[in-house]
């Protein structure tokens, strides 16, 4: 089930400007409007969409199983994001489980994330490689800002596995593209 937070977040930033601060790092100047937020979506070329409309999200989709090779023939079939540094205090144990168990369940999962641990490393590389040709599962092993913003743009939903780590940008990169998030 789906569950959009786009309105909760507006209200944050709107009224962020009245306590003269910031929303965690996301900078606020003035108390940005949904149609500025939209507008910083749309610079990236995706389509926009919202609780009442949400084609733009479809094509979102469409277009990240398209670039990275995952199959379309089910579009029901939800789709699991991960944008992490895959470090120990993020639970990589975490990661791979939700792996296995969105695949296991039929969705598909998208995993993004760069790793200075070697041992991490490997590790993701073997997964990344028993994965090199699946239909459904597709893991990219470095930092890339632009992709990010695609796989937050496409998934329908996102993990943001974490040992010892507070809420923060991430979350609320969640809360702008109406993502359901699992701590």
């Amino acid at each position: 089930m789906f569950f959009p937070n786009f309105s909760l977040i507006i209200c944050i930033v709107e009224r962020e400007s009245e306590s003269g601060g910031k929303l965690d790092s996301y900078e606020v100047e003035g108390g940005e409007t949904k149609g500025e937020i939209l507008q910083n979506l749309a610079e990236f070329q995706f389509s926009c969409y919202s609780a009442n409309d949400m084609q733009g999200k479809a094509e979102n989709k469409a277009a990240m199983r398209r670039n990275l090779g995952l199959s379309s023939a089910d579009d029901q079939r939800p789709v699991v994001g991960c944008i992490t540094r895959l470090v120990p205090q993020k639970g990589v144990h975490l990661i791979k489980h939700a792996i296995y168990r969105t695949l296991e369940m039929g969705g598909q999962f998208e995993l993004l994330g760069s790793c200075p641990v070697p041992h991490i490393q490997r590790e993701f590389e073997g997964i990344a490689n028993q994965f090199q040709n699946h239909e459904h599962i597709r893991l990219i092993l470095k930092y890339d800002e632009s992709l990010s913003h695609a796989i937050y743009a496409a998934s329908d939903m996102f993990i943001i596995p974490s040992i010892f780590e507070p809420c923060g940008l991430t979350q609320v990169s969640h809360l702008l593209h109406m993502l359901i998030h699992e701590f």
